[in-house]
């Protein structure tokens, strides 16, 4: 983050100088334009005119906009930068204040160069060499016969620096401000994933040592069997499962596992479907997405009276993964629907997929479906 702010700062320094090195050469530029020789002093005198909004632009840039726009002092910023541009006129010995009635007071000397010339005496006139045409300097814009009056005119092009300035200041605190708030939301984004995805490892291990230490009275040999797939299982969750994404291949041995185990607790009455794909592709899912769709179907979903399926499906697509969990339902729909465990799935859905993603649940004809499709992430 400080690595992109740094590269910002310096292309919006970048920016400046590019503008002010535009300006600084553009009286050269136009004697090259005119296809006047260069006269330095003229280039001198205009880079004395131009100073003034350059010193303007130091102190707007550097001590006005951080100090007091950036901290929403806009009035104080609107006074110090009228007070800014009042004391740098009043201070530019280059803006000559004209008399009532237009005249200046002190008529600049490359005026006085275009004067008439003063009557010849009567007399021989002798051949004499013809001196060549003196071309007179141009006047400042705001010193010229007719124009706007220096001080209006000053300020226009004051106010004008000062709103470019501004413009690209903000325009760039808007860009860091947008990619702060991007990785604020990043953050948030994964300290809520991994909450939601701490809270399923709990809500998981209880229900699979209620499965153990109901086996361990009814057959003490597959209790020991199931320990061994706990093992696996909790090698997944707390040490794989902490990354961000995993193969497909691993979550998929995981779920493999979690109905084997299930399968030793419950006799030939609960009918266990698995179609599970046979090659898995090279792609990666965020972990322990589908188990609890499982954990719900085993304990919602199985009755010790009546005759109970599971039957759970998943399919590798071009571009998604469906996975499918139906199970028998016994009139408890409303109470697997309301499950911890499958909300905590539908907010880290949303948290990580926005709205690209399906998961429709149904409950009919002694049924309860669950279909989850999401996008394979490149």
């Amino acid at each position: 983050m400080e690595k992109q702010e740094r590269r910002q700062k310096l292309l919006e320094n970048l920016i400046y100088l590019i503008i002010w090195v535009v300006i600084l050469v553009s009286p050269l530029l136009e004697h090259k334009y005119n296809g006047e020789t260069i006269n330095w002093n003229d280039i001198f005198r205009a880079w004395k005119m131009i100073a003034p909004f350059f010193i303007l632009f130091l102190i707007n840039n550097y001590v006005l906009i951080p100090f007091l726009l950036i901290r929403k002092k806009s009035w104080l910023y609107l006074l110090f930068s009228l007070l800014t541009v009042c004391l740098i006129f009043a201070l530019n010995p280059f803006v000559k204040l004209k008399r009532p009635g237009g005249m200046e007071k002190h008529p600049p000397r490359e005026f006085m160069m275009n004067r008439p010339p003063k009557e010849e005496m009567p007399g021989p006139k002798f051949p004499m060499e013809k001196e060549p045409p003196r071309q007179a300097m141009r006047p400042p814009m705001w010193q010229m016969p007719g124009m706007i009056s220096p001080m209006v005119n000053f300020i226009l092009t004051a106010i004008l620096v000062l709103g470019l300035n501004v413009a690209i200041k903000l325009l760039f605190k808007s860009i860091r401000d947008e990619h702060r708030m991007k990785e604020l939301e990043k953050h948030t984004l994964q300290t809520e994933l991994e909450y939601l995805k701490h809270q399923i490892n709990p809500h998981f291990f209880m229900n699979t040592l209620n499965n153990i230490h109901a086996l361990i009275d009814l057959d003490t040999e597959k209790a020991k069997e199931t320990v061994l797939e706990l093992s696996k299982m909790m090698r997944y969750v707390l040490y794989d499962a902490t990354q961000p994404t995993l193969p497909l291949a691993k979550e998929i041995a995981f779920l493999d596992n979690y109905i084997g185990l299930m399968k030793l607790r419950y006799t030939d009455q609960v009918e266990i479907g698995v179609s599970l794909p046979e090659e898995i592709p090279n792609v990666q899912i965020p972990p322990l997405l589908f188990i609890s769709f499982l954990e719900n179907a085993f304990k919602h979903g199985i009755s010790y009276r009546r005759k109970s399926f599971i039957h759970l499906s998943m399919k590798v697509k071009e571009n998604e993964i469906e996975c499918l969990v139906i199970n028998s339902s016994f009139n408890n729909a409303t109470e697997q629907h309301k499950g911890i465990g499958l909300e905590n799935v539908k907010k880290r859905l949303r948290l990580l997929y926005d709205n690209d993603y399906t998961l429709d649940i149904q409950s009919e004809n002694n049924e309860y479906r669950v279909l989850l499709i999401i996008p394979i992430q490149s």
